[in-house]
């Protein structure tokens, strides 16, 4: 009697070995035979749930931005009108998008290296730009609840600081600590 397989817990399985490859060193070494080996899995199960290369690490940089979401989820907005509640809010946003713990840090490597790939990749760049889109629309709500004058101004700002903020902690470039990313946070949100 044939094994029944559950498809889309087989297809998470090889997600997550991907995104272990990814973290350790970077989109390249994600290859169906590395993803194979670090799922267990023969290389034909691989090929069964994912086309080529590019498809794989979509499906890890979609998977990134679905745990981030449901992160953000855990966070109602505030009761209109409640600039202080509002406030407290977008910083508890803010916190869920950059790497405070060693989850969000490997959510922040995959997302870097992603991004970077998607520079000389064209087939990464629709997942990129919908994930820079995405976290635009969250910032601009969150700022439009605390009642920020042009919130769609004050997104882009904050956008850049989490990308700095994020490039600065996961790389040698910046060695951020994550002590200094929080009270840098709490600062922009305390200035609004």
């Amino acid at each position: 009697m044939p094994i029944r397989v559950d498809a889309d817990a087989r297809r998470r399985h090889i997600v997550d070995a991907a995104l272990n490859l990814i973290v350790a060193g970077g989109p390249s070494a994600a290859t169906f035979r590395k993803v194979a080996a670090e799922a267990r899995l023969n290389i034909g199960s691989v090929r069964h749930y994912f086309t080529d290369h590019e498809a794989l690490v979509v499906a890890v940089a979609t998977e990134v931005g679905d745990r981030m979401g449901r992160r953000l989820t855990r966070h109602p907005a505030a009761a209109a009108g409640d600039r202080p509640a509002a406030k407290r809010h977008l910083l508890r946003v803010l916190e869920e998008l950059v790497p405070l713990d060693d989850e969000r840090h490997r959510e922040a490597v995959i997302l870097m290296e992603i991004i970077a790939a998607a520079r000389i990749n064209p087939a990464f760049e629709p997942v990129v730009r919908q994930m820079a889109a995405d976290l635009r629309q969250v910032l601009v709500d969150a700022l439009a609840a605390t009642g920020t004058p042009a919130p769609e101004h004050h997104a882009v700002h904050l956008a850049a600081l989490i990308s700095g903020l994020s490039l600065d902690a996961v790389t040698p470039h910046g060695s951020v600590d994550r002590a200094t990313i929080r009270a840098v946070l709490e600062q922009q949100v305390a200035a609004l």
